[in-house]
This record gives C-alpha cells, sequence and structure tokens, in this order.
C-alpha cells in the first residue's frame, strides 16, 4: 500500500515518468511468501510473544549479515532479472527485506541509487543497510533513533509515512455518506487492517450494544472467516450496521465517520491521520504496533483502549453530538504523506 501511494502520489507530479510496483514474495516465490506469511499471522495469532521477543532482539542492531546473505540467495535471482528487464533510474523500497538485499548490491558494484521508505513509526535494526543513499522516514524520533544505530544524518529526511492521493482531500462528511448509502449522523468505523487481525469478541460484543444508537461501519479486510461470521450474525442484522469486505474506497468510509476503532498499523493511521479522524486505538501486536501505538500517544492523535471497558466508555462519548474534541484532540493534516513524495521526486530531479 506505501509502494502504491507513492507511484500514484509521484505520477501526478512528474506524468511522464515510468513507474512499476513489484511485490518480491508474491509475484516471485509465492510459496515462500504464502509460508512466510501463515508463520507470521498463526504466530502473531498464538504466540505474540514469542513474536515480540523475536522483534525486539534485533531492534537495535542493523541487519546481521548471516541474516543478509540468506536473503540475497533466496531473491538475488529475481532481483537481477527484474533489473534486467526494467533497467530502472531509482529504486524506492517499501520494506527491509529487498532493501537489504539492492543493498548488499549496490556494495557490490550497483549504482542505481537506493531510497528506503519506512513505513512503521518505529525502527528495527533490519531497515539498516549501508547501500541505502537515502531514508525517508515518519518522524524526528525515528531520525534520531536511525542516528544511535549507525546512520548517517545527511542520509536521512523526515516526512511521514506515504499516503495515498486519495487521503490528500478530506470530503464533507453529508456528502461522503450519501455517496455511500448511509445515514447522515454519528458513524464509527472500525477496521482491523488489511489481514483484519485484533477484532476481537469482546469489542464485537461492545460495538453490537451502540447499534440502536451509532451507525457502524465494520471493515474485516481479507479474514473472510470473520466477514462470513458477521453477515451470518442474528446480532449484527441491524441497519445501522454496514458490513465490508477488503475495500478501495477506505478514504471514502474514513470521510463519513466520526471516530476510527484500529490497531496501530503505520499505514492505516497515516491515512487516519491525513483524513483528520480521531483513532481508538486497540492492542497493539508485538513489535513494530507497539512502536506506532507510543508514537500516536505521545503526538495525542489518539487514545488506546480495551476491547470492552474503555471502548465501551467511548462509544457512550460517540453518542453525545458533537462528540468532545477534549477526548481526542486530534490535529488533522489532510496533507499527510505528500510532502514524502514530493521530496522524493525533488531528490531525482
Amino acid at each position: 500500500m506505501a509502494a502504491e501511494a507513492i507511484k500514484e502520489g509521484a505520477k501526478l507530479l512528474r506524468p511522464d515518468w515510468d513507474f512499476r510496483v513489484i511485490e518480491l514474495g508474491a509475484n516471485l516465490s509465492p510459496r515462500l511468501s504464502n509460508c512466510i506469511t501463515r508463520c507470521y499471522l498463526k504466530t502473531i495469532q498464538y504466540s505474540p510473544r514469542l513474536w515480540g521477543a523475536v522483534y525486539r532482539r534485533g531492534k537495535n542492531q542493523p541487519l546481521r549479515p548471516s541474516f543478509e546473505f540468506l536473503l540475497h540467495r533466496l531473491l538475488y535471482g529475481q532481483i537481477q532479472q527484474i533489473l534486467q528487464e526494467y533497467r530502472p533510474d531509482l529504486i524506492v523500497c517499501t520494506h527491509p527485506f529487498p532493501s537489504a538485499v539492492i543493498s548488499r548490491l549496490k556494495r557490490a558494484g550497483l549504482t542505481i541509487p537506493l531510497y528506503t521508505v519506512i513505513t512503521d513509526y518505529g525502527i528495527h535494526g533490519v531497515w539498516i543497510s549501508s547501500g541505502v543513499d537515502l531514508y525517508f522516514v515518519p518522524s524526528m524520533k525515528v531520525r534520531e533513533q536511525m542516528i544511535r544505530l549507525g546512520v548517517d544524518a545527511d542520509k536521512i529526511q523526515v516526512t511521514g509515512i506515504p499516503t495515498h492521493p486519495k487521503f490528500w482531500v478530506k470530503k464533507e462528511k453529508s456528502y461522503a455518506r450519501a455517496k455511500l448509502g448511509l445515514a447522515d449522523q454519528p458513524t464509527l468505523l472500525c477496521m482491523g487492517g488489511g489481514l483484519g487481525i485484533g477484532l476481537s469478541e469482546a469489542l464485537l460484543n461492545t460495538i453490537g450494544l451502540f447499534q440502536n444508537r451509532l451507525q457502524i461501519l465494520f471493515v474485516t479486510g481479507k479474514n473472510q472467516e470473520l466477514y462470513e461470521m458477521l453477515r451470518n450474525s442474528e446480532q449484527f442484522r441491524h441497519p445501522n450496521f454496514h458490513l465490508y469486505p477488503f475495500v478501495d474506497f477506505i478514504d471514502e468510509l474514513m470521510d463519513a465517520a466520526d471516530v476510527l476503532i484500529t490497531k496501530p498499523g503505520g499505514v492505516t493511521c497515516s491515512e487516519a491521520i491525513a483524513k483528520g479522524i480521531p483513532m481508538i486505538l486497540l492492542e497493539p501486536i508485538p513489535g513494530q504496533e507497539e512502536d506506532n501505538l507510543e508514537y500516536l500517544l505521545e503526538q495525542r492523535l489518539g487514545v488506546a483502549a480495551s476491547p470492552s471497558g474503555q471502548t465501551l466508555s467511548l462509544l457512550e462519548q460517540l453518542t453525545e453530538q458533537p462528540f468532545p474534541e477534549s477526548l481526542l484532540p486530534l490535529r488533522p493534516s489532510h496533507a499527510f504523506g505528500k510532502q514524502l513524495i514530493e521530496r522524493l521526486v525533488q531528490e531525482v530531479g
């Protein structure tokens, strides 16, 4: 999603450029990609503490040479094929693994500039590779963390996390609701990210209590099991409850909503910041989401809440119009994420 955002934003500024977004795992090694994804999802579902321990173990040190070598062996052939086929003038990485492999190629003589975009509000050592020419990072805090990890300060630009151009403009609520066929009333948007993780039974029960007083927009993402469960549930057969699977109009749902309930994923929360929508932030997955939550709370861009008690209290407040700004004192920034794309295009010239 971050790469697509950069592509679509840069196309507006430089329509004469040719852009290609390539997801190495899904397009070039589908079996390996599926295996990694399944292992990751199973780990965070059944043993989140284990994932947190793995994440923290390497957080404060650059990528180990042995792991970089393993990535090189896995992805080298595919990346070489891409470089030969497309002959790019610039490479932008929004994930640390291809960044590490291309960094290794640059140390071996590759001369194509490599820009790496950090997509969470904390830094992990796996992002740090000596061949990166320029890092685009979300905050001054991340910049300082990277300098402590040995990155040259001149290689770091603070720009925010990229957002798609459709998040750069805020539409009026009543217009957005009419377009989506919704009632013009206090509206809650509930998301679990693209994978639909974090929408617990306790949260569902809490939300269900407010169907007579709130309009609820519920996005399950790619969690088909959750989607089918909610679609067939008697509890949620209510005219105020609107269920969506993975959709490409999250920007319009955010325009229509008063408050967003979500896990603290980097891209989703950046889109919410761009739209100026307050966030109720659910318990994070150990690791990068913990860093995101810490930053968002520090910046007063949302509040943390448990699925039941605190969320219940916050939704009670939402039924009071207008929603009290003192509860979620958001400072909206509708062009959030645009600066990164502008800086990137400027660097290329």
